[in-house]
């Protein structure tokens, strides 16, 4: 058996599909054959007991003037004796057999006597036969004795075993059928995992562009080919944007600490007795060392947003409350800004997102849009309900981005003019934060732009049902 066991664990997938299917369809034909089987030999054995009990009740209704010679000029017992191998025997009071009718081909069988005072039918079991027995009384008023019909099963048994031969050779069959057709049918449906096993051994040797072709069907498996495409889609852009990841961060990290160094050698060559020196690299240093520091803590916010179980999602805020809490703080740092909020006071604003994430993300925009406002100094914070979302609309009339540069802005480390960009303080990961943290939350974010006129950010995000 376990030589079985381990033969079918290395065997392929389409083994095991041919000897599953066949056997669920085996195990179902054998169930099935043995009710049937059953069911045909209860209602054979019915039939046989009717046919004694209708030979007993003929006999009895043919009245109290009945004799020996109506028994024997009886045309109709002698043919069905002689159709069905039946024995009918006339019995006195004491059990001796006075008149026997029965076919030629019966053979000879022993029943013992058993008087009885109404008409019975039991089933007696030999060694080799089974005998169906009708006894009934028979009282005239030239005898008083009884009536046996004696009914051997042999015609039963015989189509009993034909019935059996029959349905073992048609399960016998079915089997070998069913085995085929699932080792056909299996082959067929595993066609597009065998492609998909390709694909991936292609992925191996030749990396991530190797996609899975459409096989054109609804089923799981379409489904299947669809998710994989799709999966493979995203982990190349993943490992694409990893990569410039790890690319753009070495770049900023590496100029901080190529100034820092700078400044150090210069102190180390002769600014140790030089105190405008001394200051000016100290003050370098410092300014470089904070910029790594708030690059670094962007890095540790991007990183902490992009895990979902540090995402706090049982928590709610009153979007229109919190933006004018934050309203006043930015009012308050830049006071030649001016800072539109238009929202109806009696919408419901509550949206399911954590209070500190939601200021974190509001912060980031409204910086932005401070940063790079050159002539128009003003910003619109616009809130509009629709359906069970929440659209925050943060409209500023800056430089504006251009449409290559659009969909970038919030792939990290992205910057529309990066030499401007750096000047300003930014790192661009500030857009990167703010969607995987509303992502997160189930929630959208995507921008609009003219260039000279503008750039408007649209967060979208799930309402408190």
């Amino acid at each position: 058996m376990s030589h079985i066991q381990k033969w079918v664990k290395r065997s392929s997938l389409k083994v095991k599909w041919s000897i599953g299917a066949s056997s669920a369809i085996f195990i179902t034909f054998f169930l099935f054959s043995c009710l049937q089987y059953n069911f045909i030999s209860k209602w054979l054995l019915h039939e046989e007991q009717t046919s004694v009990n209708e030979v007993l009740d003929e006999l009895e209704n043919r009245g109290p003037f009945i004799t020996m010679d109506d028994l024997l000029d009886s045309k109709d017992i002698i043919k069905q004796v002689m159709e069905k191998d039946q024995t009918i025997r006339i019995l006195d009071k004491s059990g001796k057999e006075l008149l026997s009718v029965k076919s030629k081909d019966s053979s000879p069988f022993y029943i013992p006597f058993q008087p009885v005072s109404k008409n019975t039918t039991v089933l007696i079991k030999t060694d080799k036969d089974e005998i169906y027995v009708g006894r009934g009384p028979i009282h005239t008023r030239k005898f008083s004795g009884y009536v046996e019909v004696v009914y051997p099963l042999y015609t039963y048994h015989r189509l009993m075993r034909n019935l059996l031969v029959v349905m073992a050779f048609f399960g016998a069959i079915s089997l070998v059928l069913s085995g085929l057709f699932g080792f056909i049918m299996a082959k067929n449906f595993l066609k597009p995992l065998q492609k998909l096993a390709s694909a991936m051994q292609s992925i191996r040797k030749k990396g991530f562009q190797a996609r899975m072709e459409p096989n054109g069907s609804n089923d799981e498996l379409g489904d299947l080919t669809n998710i994989f495409n799709e999966m493979m889609d995203k982990i190349e852009l993943s490992f694409i944007q990893q990569k410039q990841f790890v690319e753009d961060a070495s770049h900023e990290l590496r100029t901080p600490v190529q100034i820092m160094e700078g400044h150090l050698n210069l102190l180390n060559r002769w600014g140790k007795n030089n105190p405008d020196i001394l200051e000016e690299s100290l003050s370098a240093s410092l300014q470089e060392l904070d910029r790594m520091k708030k690059l670094v803590q962007e890095l540790l916010d991007l990183s902490r947003a992009e895990q979902p179980n540090q995402i706090i999602r049982d928590q709610n805020t009153n979007a229109l409350h919190k933006l004018q809490q934050i309203i006043k703080n930015f009012e308050l740092i830049h006071e030649d800004f001016i800072f539109n909020l238009h929202c109806d006071p009696k919408m419901d604003t509550d949206v399911k997102i954590n209070e500190n994430h939601f200021e974190q993300i509001m912060i980031i925009v409204l910086d932005n849009a401070v940063k790079y406002s050159d002539d128009v100094q003003k910003v619109n914070i616009t809130l509009k309900e629709e359906n069970q979302f929440l659209h925050i609309d943060i409209q500023d009339y800056g430089v504006g981005i251009p449409s290559v540069d659009l969909p970038n802005i919030f792939h990290r480390f992205y910057r529309v003019d990066k030499a401007r960009s750096r000047e300003k303080g930014g790192n661009g990961l500030g857009l990167a934060i703010a969607k995987q943290i509303i992502e997160s939350y189930s929630g959208k974010v995507y921008a609009r732009s003219k260039v000279g006129e503008g750039t408007t950010i649209t967060f979208i995000l799930p309402k408190i049902r």
